[in-house]
């Protein structure tokens, strides 16, 4: 009787061993399972993502060939160009490419500012004549931003080579050795318009803001009259506000800087000599040398959004000087629960009137580059 006890024993605790055996097999088989499904996951994203970046680059290739000498005309630049069409919906496998080109000219170019002095800065704010200074003064104020002179001071200062500072209002090193962390100024031009984050009296949010107006090109530019907005036609009007606006927008686009000087004198009754000099060509033109490409390519579990600055100064075929690359992460949409406790209810409405407030304070700000083409071409 006891042998056959022991032996069932015996049955029991290798029939429990077999049983953690099999479990321990199992665990190790899904391990490895899920280690290759997330490896092969990983990889076909990796390869999602380098075809992505593949079509975006074939799409600077199509712009670079838009805005080319044997496809565009160099004389003058104005939204009824192809360049300035959207690029079309174009369905790859797998996935969708869309993008549009954008004039880097019809902004103000942050390091015009470089080439300013003390006699010259002060030349221009004591005058009718318009220059880089005073459009960007009259932006700042536009957008109901403080528009004071050492808005302009410090950027002239922060570009410039020398350490002195341009006037009182201006600022040079031991400016910003108080700072903490210390900022060094670059005493050089700016290759991103974010650096003027970096300047003292611009805040972050305002740069944030400011981005839409502005640019940071290697060389000096004149804003493009026929491709420029609202707001920067706006602050180049002067003393004529609303009206040269509407006159602009009327009448453009202009062949020649001649023939909107001549518009100028006509509708205003000035004379065309003054006209000339009040809006001179090194701070209005008609054609660019700098345009921005926007591609926004999705496929598969890969979106990257591809933005470059091209230049064609010189050139006969456009060339990429800077770009960025951004991999979009995916994002989950938001669930909201059918009933809401009375503290989450107040959080929301607080939540609410916040998205309300951002959206009123953002309402000036232009509509991205393929929309605002779209509404202009």
């Amino acid at each position: 009787m006891k042998d056959i006890k022991d032996s069932d024993g015996q049955r029991g605790v290798a029939l429990l061993a077999a049983l953690i055996l099999t479990l321990a097999v199992v665990l190790v088989l899904s391990n490895i399972f899920y280690r290759h499904q997330i490896d092969v996951a990983q990889a076909g994203a990796s390869m999602h993502r380098d075809q992505a970046l593949l079509l975006a680059l074939s799409g600077e290739s199509w712009a670079a060939q838009m805005l080319s000498d044997a496809q565009d005309d160099r004389s003058v630049d104005e939204f009824g160009e192809d360049w300035a069409q959207a690029m079309p919906l174009l369905p790859v496998e797998g996935g969708i490419l869309t993008g549009c080109i954008a004039d880097m000219q019809a902004r103000i170019n942050l390091n015009n500012f470089a080439r300013y002095d003390a006699s010259t800065l002060r030349l221009e704010m004591n005058s009718k004549n318009m220059g880089t200074a005073k459009v960007w003064t009259r932006l700042l104020d536009i957008l109901e931003f403080p528009a004071g002179p050492a808005r302009v001071a410090k950027i002239i200062d922060w570009l410039d080579a020398d350490s002195a500072t341009v006037n009182s209002w201006g600022g040079e090193q031991p400016d910003y050795d108080n700072f903490r962390p210390p900022r060094v100024v670059a005493n050089t031009r700016v290759s991103d318009v974010t650096e003027l984050a970096a300047i003292s009296g611009y805040e972050i949010w305002e740069v944030q803001r400011l981005a839409a107006w502005s640019s940071a090109l290697p060389t000096d530019t004149a804003i493009n009259i026929n491709t420029a907005s609202d707001e920067i036609l706006l602050a180049l009007s002067g003393t004529l506000n609303e009206p040269f606006v509407d006159r602009v927008l009327a009448n453009r686009p202009f062949n020649r800087v001649a023939d909107f000087h001549a518009m100028i004198a006509s509708e205003f009754l000035l004379a065309p000599a003054d006209v000339s000099a009040r809006w001179p060509p090194r701070i209005v033109d008609v054609k660019t040398d700098y345009f921005e490409l926007y591609l926004d390519v999705t496929l598969g579990e890969a979106h990257i959004e591809l933005k470059s600055i091209m230049s064609r100064r010189g050139l006969t075929e456009p060339v990429v000087i800077s770009r960025a690359i951004t991999l979009v992460p995916a994002s989950l949409p938001d669930r909201v629960p059918d009933k809401l406790s009375a503290a989450e209810a107040l959080f929301a409405d607080e939540a609410r009137d916040e998205e309300i407030d951002r959206t009123a304070a953002s309402k000036i700000v232009p509509e991205p580059a393929c929309l605002m083409i779209g509404k202009n071409s």
